[in-house]
Order: structure tokens, then sequence, then C-alpha cells
């Protein structure tokens, strides 16, 4: 009874055994024939003189994993009882398959005469593809016998993280993470530039012709500068031109203007009404003439009255007789005012004249008791 159950054990660890080397897609086994025709250890065809077989087999769980991912190898080597195993480590620290841990030896018995020996590396890979593990032969030293079992063809699979190939594809180009506003200022700020210098240069310019005509009216006496503009006013041609109105009213423009320098209260901010009762009381000023020219300029200038170009040219030298009027008695109230100074002055001079003739007859009379 006990032989009919130790049979049976001896058989259930067997086809254990083979099931487990039948299952692995890496399993590599070898065999030998016997002990008189030896064949080349390179091959791994072990046989111990004694006849009995040597068998060596791996596995690789999982056989495919990615970058950094741990896996197991591990080496299931059958020896005769008495044999003695020495297992290869990984010392390389810089290779593609490292050690992640020392080496798991476990040992189990078998009533057939030998011995299962089972080697489990703890490993990690650290490159894309089929990766040679790299261990070295495993050596089984059984008496005087020296045998090598071969694992160099051991290797994994390590799959890539990357995406699928693309080269046969054109990539789009990158688009920022959110849309870039940009203030308007910053798109037209050119623009912006240019019109600023243009504005700063016409101002310049604007400054340097007032500057120049102002330099050229205060050198200018009134007379002068009235006779000047009425000139300027006879070149435009306005009145040939079509602006009658405008025209006229230039031409009283003018003449106010005279007005204000001559007089301090016919100020160019009153009315026509208000002039003419500011410069009332000068004697200098046609007033008749004036409120004629200023009632003619107020109806073509507010009420739109349509005048001819004949009449425009009779308005305009009606505002430039009026101006001559006026300096005609300016300067006949200088001349008298001149006149005046004059004879006033020739009177100091004749009684103080007088005055000293006085007192140089007084000097030459004859002291009282003088013979």
């Amino acid at each position: 009874m006990r032989r009919v159950l130790s049979i049976r054990r001896a058989a259930a660890r067997l086809l254990t055994l083979l099931a487990f080397l039948a299952g692995s897609h890496a399993t590599a086994w070898y065999s030998t024939a016997t002990a008189q025709a030896a064949p080349p250890v390179s091959r791994g065809v072990l046989t111990p003189p004694t006849g009995s077989r040597v068998k060596a087999g791996y596995l690789v769980r999982p056989d495919t994993i990615e970058v950094g991912d741990p896996f197991t190898l591990i080496v299931t080597v059958v020896v005769p009882e008495g044999a003695r195993i020495e297992w290869p480590t990984l010392d390389d620290t810089t290779a593609m398959v490292v050690s992640r841990a020392p080496t798991k030896v476990t040992q189990e018995s078998m009533r057939a005469g030998g011995r299962t020996e089972r080697a489990e590396y703890a490993l990690a890979a650290w490159n894309v593809g089929v990766l040679p593990i790299g261990l070295k032969d495993a050596t089984v030293r059984y008496g005087s016998t020296t045998l090598k079992v071969p694992l160099v063809d051991a290797s994994v699979f390590v799959k890539s993280v990357l995406p699928g190939d693309t080269s046969m594809h054109k990539p789009k180009p990158p688009r920022d993470l959110f849309p870039r506003v940009v203030p308007w200022w910053q798109r037209w700020w050119p623009a912006l530039l240019v019109l600023a210098v243009l504005a700063l240069l016409w101002w310049l310019l604007k400054r340097r012709q007032t500057h120049a005509s102002a330099t050229v009216h205060a050198a200018l006496d009134p007379y002068a500068r009235a006779v000047h503009d009425f000139d300027r006013l006879d070149r435009l041609a306005l009145a040939d031109a079509g602006e009658r109105g405008r025209y006229v009213a230039l031409a009283i423009d003018v003449l106010r203007t005279y007005l204000a320098l001559r007089n301090p209260q016919a100020v160019l901010s009153l009315t026509s009404a208000e002039l003419i009762g500011a410069v009332a009381d000068d004697a200098r000023i046609p007033r008749d003439r004036l409120i004629s020219l200023m009632a003619d300029g107020d109806s073509i200038k507010f009420a739109r009255r349509v005048v001819s170009s004949t009449r425009a040219r009779e308005l305009a030298a009606d505002a430039r007789a009026v101006v001559d009027h006026i300096e005609a008695a300016e300067r006949d109230r200088r001349a008298a005012v001149e006149a005046a100074r004059a004879a006033a002055a020739k009177a100091e001079r004749d009684a103080k004249q007088r005055d000293e003739d006085d007192a140089r007859r007084k000097s030459r009379r004859p002291k009282a008791g003088a013979t």
C-alpha cells in the first residue's frame, strides 16, 4: 500500500513539473543523451555519469511589461540528488534590466532520486523592445562533473507607452491654451503715433504762423494794420468767388479791430448796438455812417440777406472809408495836440524869457545914493 502511494506521489509531482514547463511560452528544455556521448556544453546538454537526466527551464511573468514595471524571472532546474547549483546574479545597476531584490532560491526533493531547485529573480526593465535579461549561465556541480545551464536566451518584451507611429502624419501646429486678447491700443498704436506726430507738426506750424502774424501786426500801427488787412482781403477776391457775405463780414471785422485799437471802449465782444453806444462820445467817428454800415453787416451776417458783388465791394469800401475818416480825424487831433503842446511850450519859453529880461533890466538900474 505504501509503495502505491509513493508511486502516485511521484507521478503527481512529475505531471506538475511537466505542466509547468509546457505552459510557459518562453520555456527552454535541455536534455541529454547517454554519458558516453556528452554533447557540447554551449548547448546545455547535461547528463551526469549515472545516467540521470538534468532538465532546466525558465518563465518570465508577466511576459509583457512597461518601462519601470517589476517582473519576475523563474528558473527551474531538476538535478540528481547531491548536485549543487551555482546561480548567477545581476550586479550591473546601469544595465537595461536590473535586479530589484536578492535572488530567492527554493528546493524541493523528489523520491525518484533527484530534486527540483527554483530561483526567482525580481527584476525591472528600463528600455523598450525585446530586452535580453543578461544572466550568465547557471553552474551545476555533481561530483567531478561540472555542467552549464545557459540562460542567455531569457528575454522580456517591454512595450512603449507612447502613442502609435505618427511618422506618416504631419502634426498640427500648437495652439495657445487660451486665445490671446490684444487691447485695441496695441493694434492701433502705430497709427496713433503717426497722427500724434502730424498733429504736433501742424500745431508747431500754426503757432509759427500765428507768431509771425502777431509780430507783423505788433510792428504796425492800427491804421497800417487795417490797410494791410484790407489789401489782403482784396487779394482774396471773395466777392468774385461767390463769398460776398463773407467778404462784407471780414471787412467789418477789420473795421471793428481798428476801432478797438483806437478806442479802448470799443471791445470786440460788443454787439453792433453796444459798439455804437460805446463810441457815441468819440468825435472822430462818423456815427451815422457807422450805424448804416453796421446795420447792413448784421443783416448780411445774421439775417442772411443776399447781396450782390457790387454792393459787397461798396460796403467794404465804406468800411475802409470809415477807417480813413477816423484816421484823418486822429491825425488832426494829434496835430492839434502837438500844436497846443508847442504853443504851450513856446508860451512857457516866452514867459521865462520875459522873466529873465526883467531880471536883467533890474540888475542894470543904479543903486540909490550913487553919483
